[in-house]
């Protein structure tokens, strides 16, 4: 049960994730009169629930024999600790953009840069797991 959860919480909490911050990085660039900054608000205050409750998950699941035994370290430790990060920046960047909002400019901009590419690593170390879990 607890593999079926993970995997609809952290499905769901990567996708947000992209969204918000590629919502992000267009309203810091492109999009800067629209209302594109209170969606990627929106959505990484969602992602912010979802990542706790795919890091909760994904502990739980770390525990299971069958996974602890067939997981290999080089691809589950970084996953597992990367999505403690991410889900540590998304509340950060949720906190920061919600007092701060469009004020942050370059900062702004770097902050969502960092935020996908974390999402993007976690991404590739969670495919590459079940990849070799399911060799």
């Amino acid at each position: 049960m607890v593999i079926l959860l993970h995997s609809l919480f952290a499905y769901s909490s990567v996708f947000l994730a992209l969204v918000a911050f590629t919502l992000y990085i267009l309203s810091f660039s492109v999009l800067k009169n629209t209302p594109a900054f209170r969606y990627a608000l929106m959505f990484n205050g969602l992602l912010v629930i979802l990542s706790l409750l795919s890091v909760a998950t994904g502990l739980g699941l770390s525990n299971v024999p069958l996974v602890a035994s067939k997981v290999p370290f080089i691809w589950g430790f970084p996953h597992k600790w990367n999505g403690i990060f991410l889900f540590l920046v998304s509340t950060l960047t949720f906190v920061i953009f919600w007092f701060k909002g469009n004020e942050l400019g370059k900062k702004g901009y770097i902050l969502s840069i960092l935020g996908l590419a974390l999402v993007l690593f976690q991404l590739f170390t969670g495919w590459m797991m079940k990849l070799v879990f399911f060799s």
